[in-house]
């Protein structure tokens, strides 16, 4: 089992379109996805860092968060770190590994990618993904989350199938 990168970060923001525009226009990042909101500003934006970013984004932007952490939100911040591994059978067994641990908190097939999330010991949220293979997934589809299949996911695309960094794929 191999953690092959850091694969992307998300952020809990308090104003969303202002955070836009500092990674969009002082840092460069390009927007390419949203999920929309309940009014006209999106609820969780998708930044890349490149044209040659393979990955569906490089940053996240959620505009869940409130100044104050005791209010309905999440205080401002790092939401989770996201760490990529090259196979299903690396993800499956570092999800055996926090599953001993006490620490899954939940596994999700996000479309672009399969995520186990866990907490560390002091409760920062993690990110565990294998990328779904180029050309399998594309900004066109609708973000959906629903609860990750591990042995569906391997009888479509066996255990050894390296992806990402694995295969020696850009970021």
């Amino acid at each position: 089992m191999a953690i092959r990168r850091v694969n992307h970060i998300v952020l809990s923001v308090t104003d969303i379109e202002a955070s836009i525009r500092f990674y969009r226009d002082v840092l460069g990042l390009t927007v390419v996805d949203t999920i929309p909101g309940p009014g006209p500003a999106p609820l969780m934006v998708f930044l890349r860092s490149s044209a040659e970013s393979t990955n569906h984004h490089d940053l996240g932007l959620l505009a869940n968060a409130s100044m104050d952490a005791s209010t309905e939100g999440t205080a401002p911040g790092l939401l989770h770190v996201s760490f990529e591994v090259g196979t299903l059978d690396e993800l499956a067994a570092i999800k055996g590994k926090l599953e001993v641990a006490g620490s899954v908190k939940q596994c999700l097939d996000q479309g672009m990618h399969l995520s186990v999330y866990a907490l560390d010991p002091d409760g920062i949220e993690l990110e565990l993904i294998w990328r779904l293979p180029e050309g399998s997934w594309s900004y066109d589809t609708e973000n959906e989350r629903k609860p990750l299949d591990l042995e569906k996911a391997r009888a479509r695309w066996g255990g050894n199938l390296a992806t990402g960094a694995a295969a020696g794929i850009p970021a």
